[in-house]
């Protein structure tokens, strides 16, 4: 592959909804730029982009993919293929963060779905160029016009058609590029009579010239003048450029992936109206003084790894946009991560066409690369030169939402399990491995079920061990509300010195603690006269601190519970510290089991925001999950936020029901509030469950 310089770069991510074509479109692509000697058939898996065993099985996009190509001799277009399965949020995050501008493939069929809104916000909120590309428009139920509508409905009328299909269905035949003459189109090489669309071509031009002229003052005069006949293809050519590179326009392309319509007329279009990188400007920080600075394409060495694949036998495979400067592929460039920093020599790199790669000596500002081997190198880490430090803002990515408890298939494996999760970490940001202390779980969060289903068949596939998922244990509590006065007492004579310990307790709820900070357990002894000798006081503290701390009635930590040592009596030959700790724990499990012992179930404050259409189902779900709603906040663009108390243990698999209930248009977030009562009826439940374990 030839060295391209920064203005003859075109770094594009192709975004949408599942299914919608992007992976077809971009395969075609491939084909007509002469990267490919065949067209791949994402049904047949014979494509290039979806590589991996998991795309293949499912016939779906799963991570994002690199096609570079080489177009009209003198362009290089780096396209990441992004999946529109909404598990896999985390790849569009990181191309989005990679590219100059994003083309949102929309099916003709299927018209405008939640992952066509959900690209075109993130792509909006980094203030990229959009463009769209309507395309299957061979396929049954294709309405171009249909889809437009809803273009225009949801994004305004800056969405512009550059072209109109010609046909549709089986009839589908080419497409009018409404910047040429329109009484002739043009199926990619082939000219076709168009005379059957020629009014429909001139009001679509009509309606793109009057949206381009808004942004340009020479166009605009010429058209409020009535010279619109005067208007040169190159006039027209150099305002739409204008403003679809600084995002006032958003041109509609159409055509078919799968049958190669109007694919060469779109990439002839993305290397003339696209932005190149080479007028762009990143900010970062200075480590050495954390002082802002900008970093243009002609400075020192700087770049961003924005995605990170994990292989057992290469290692990880690190994709770079280059900002500024050159990268070489044998050189030692300094690493600025979010827990570390250091020197990494790079020991290649190459640029890929789905999984295979092509070697390249050198990068330049702008270019995506890969390279591998990288020791400590993880996703949103810089690499810069040495002398010229800068160090970029991390990618932002969604937090996974599903929580489930992980362990081996195999005991004994666990660590191997857990040992491959957090490898594949390092290539998924959405992934998040934590231990419960107190459910003495390992968590493992996602971003949905299919998201974890694919991780899991990943990690075998890659490192020979299974895992299991299932539901987490809630972290519930045990308290008391009545004092009592209690005796626990430990004799045991077996020949040699014998054990005794005799304690008196009193027990009750302190009800000023707090249990986030030492369970809000409080121990204390009033010993007169000697009847429990001071050196057994560490014993009777311990015993107690171990026994709450086990649970009684559940098996669950107790909390908020006063305990006091007011009397007993000791032996002096037979009295031990265990024996002391012993009695210890016999008057706490007698004295929790009469002092009208409950369960305290936790409680998290929950927010959804949500579109206000779904606003009276999202409500009424939270209520028959037992949530107690705070408010409601409009958040403006028809969002609406609801905020909720609700019991942890109702939230199970509810990232699942929230994409069901709305379509995946809606997200939420939790943060811990406090602990309630539970419900006698639920409460007594999970005490019996309790009583079965331990009789097993």
């Amino acid at each position: 592959m030839k060295d391209y310089s920064s203005e003859f770069i075109r770094n594009v991510a192709f975004c949408g909804h599942g299914r919608s074509g992007k992976t077809s479109l971009l395969e075609a692509a491939l084909f007509d730029s002469g990267a490919t000697t065949r067209q791949g058939n994402v049904d047949q898996g014979t494509g290039v982009l979806d590589f991996e065993p998991e795309e293949t099985k499912r016939k779906m996009s799963i991570s994002a993919s690199l096609a570079a190509l080489e177009w009209k001799k003198n362009f290089k277009i780096n396209a990441i293929d992004v999946p529109g399965f909404p598990d896999f949020v985390a790849e569009m995050h990181g191309a989005l963060a990679a590219a100059d501008a994003a083309v949102i493939v929309v099916s003709a069929s299927a018209g405008v779905e939640v992952e066509t809104e959900k690209a075109w916000a993130l792509a909006e909120s980094l203030n990229l160029p959009r463009a769209f590309f309507v395309t299957k428009m061979d396929r049954e139920h294709a309405d171009f016009d249909k889809v437009l509508n809803q273009l225009r409905d949801k994004f305004g009328n800056s969405v512009v058609p550059v072209q109109v299909p010609v046909g549709k269905e089986d009839s589908f035949k080419g497409v009018v590029d409404l910047l040429k003459s329109f009484s002739k189109i043009a199926n990619d090489d082939e000219q076709i009579d168009s005379a059957a669309v020629a009014d429909e071509a001139e009001e679509a031009r009509m309606e793109m010239l009057d949206t381009v002229a808004e942004f340009n003052d020479d166009l605009m005069e010429k058209y409020l003048e009535g010279d619109v006949d005067d208007l040169d293809e190159a006039e027209i050519s150099d305002a739409l450029a204008q403003g679809i590179r600084e995002a006032k326009v958003f041109p509609v392309f159409v055509g078919s992936g799968l049958k190669n319509i109007g694919v060469k007329k779109f990439l002839n279009s993305i290397v003339e109206f696209f932005p190149a990188p080479d007028s762009k400007v990143y900010s970062g920080i200075d480590p050495r003084s954390d002082e802002p600075v900008e970093r243009k394409v002609s400075e020192p060495f700087s770049g961003q790894i924005f995605k990170t694949l994990v292989d057992p036998f290469v290692g990880r495979m690190s994709y770079v946009r280059v900002i500024s400067g050159d990268m070489k592929g044998d050189a030692t460039y300094q690493l600025f991560g979010a827990n570390s920093e250091g020197q990494e020599r790079l020991s290649g790199l190459f640029t890929m066409q789905g999984k295979k790669q092509i070697p390249v000596d050198t990068a330049h500002a702008g270019d995506i690369v890969v390279t591998s081997k990288l020791a400590n190198a993880k996703t949103g880490d810089t690499l810069c030169d040495k002398a010229a430090p800068v160090k970029y803002e991390r990618i932002k990515y969604p937090e996974p939402m599903l929580a489930m408890a992980v362990t081996s298939e195999k005991k004994g494996e666990e660590d191997k399990v857990f040992g491959a999760i957090i490898r594949q970490q390092d290539e998924d940001p959405t992934i998040l491995l934590t231990k419960n202390a107190e459910t003495k779980q390992t968590i493992l969060r996602g971003v949905g079920e299919v998201h974890l289903d694919i991780l899991s068949d990943k990690i075998q596939r890659k490192f020979g061990v299974k895992m299991v998922l299932g539901e987490p244990r809630v972290a519930y509590r045990e308290t008391i509300r009545k004092n009592v006065e209690v005796q626990g007492k430990h004799k045991k004579q077996s020949g040699g010195h014998g054990q005794y310990g005799d304690v008196w307790l009193k027990i009750g709820p302190n009800k000023d603690a707090n249990p986030e900070v030492n369970n809000g357990n409080v121990w204390s002894e009033s010993i007169f006269g000697g009847s429990v000798p001071r050196q057994y006081f560490p014993a009777v503290e311990k015993g107690t601190q171990e026994t709450l701390a086990e649970g009684v009635i559940a098996g669950y930590p107790v909390v908020n519970v006063s305990v006091n040592l007011f009397d007993g009596s000791y032996h002096a030959v037979d009295s031990s510290e265990a024996a002391f700790k012993m009695a210890t724990s016999i008057a706490i499990k007698k004295g929790i089991l009469s002092a009208d012992p409950i369960l305290l179930e936790p409680i998290d404050e929950i927010t959804v925001l949500t579109p206000e259409n779904y606003m009276g189902d999202i409500i009424g779900k939270l209520n028959s999950k037992r949530g107690k709603i705070l408010g409601m906040d409009p958040k403006g663009k028809g969002m609406t936020e609801v905020k909720a108390l609700i019991p942890s243990s109702e939230l199970y698999k509810y990232a699942t029901d929230l994409r069901s209930q709305t379509q995946g248009r809606a997200s939420y977030s939790l943060k811990f509030s406090h602990y309630d009562p539970m419900p006698d009826k639920l409460a007594e439940k999970i005490i019996e469950e309790h009583k079965a374990a331990q009789e097993k």
